[in-house]
């Protein structure tokens, strides 16, 4: 039987995907720094089936939003961590098949 705070938990989950409609959300939420714990599965489900996934503004804008994310939340969700570590590895693929212009798109246009 699940416990009052797994219940809470669940339906927090349950909102914040019907809150997220498109990758564009996806990377507002990565930049507000919003429910991590949420947002992060789910910008990993997306960039797993295609590591330069955009979210409209350049190749591989949901992987650099993963990447400037703060060390600590990494340290805190292990198993995230491992598939944010093949996806950075698949990204950096991916780019080398891009023009270098594009390639280059990935480290100059971050959000702030």
């Amino acid at each position: 039987m699940a416990t009052e705070l797994e219940e809470a938990k669940a339906v927090t989950v349950r909102e914040m995907k019907q809150c997220i409609e498109n990758d564009a959300d996806l990377l507002k939420a990565l930049h507000h720094r919003a429910d991590l714990h949420e947002v992060v599965p789910m910008v990993l489900d997306v960039i797993e089936h295609d590591p330069l996934a955009s979210a409209g503004s350049f190749r591989g804008d949901l992987l650099r939003a993963l990447i400037e994310l703060p060390a600590a939340f990494w340290h805190d969700d292990p198993a995230s961590f491992q598939r944010y570590k093949a996806a950075v590895r698949a990204g950096a693929i991916a780019r080398l098949a891009l023009p270098r212009s594009e390639r280059m798109a990935f480290w100059t246009n971050a959000e702030a």
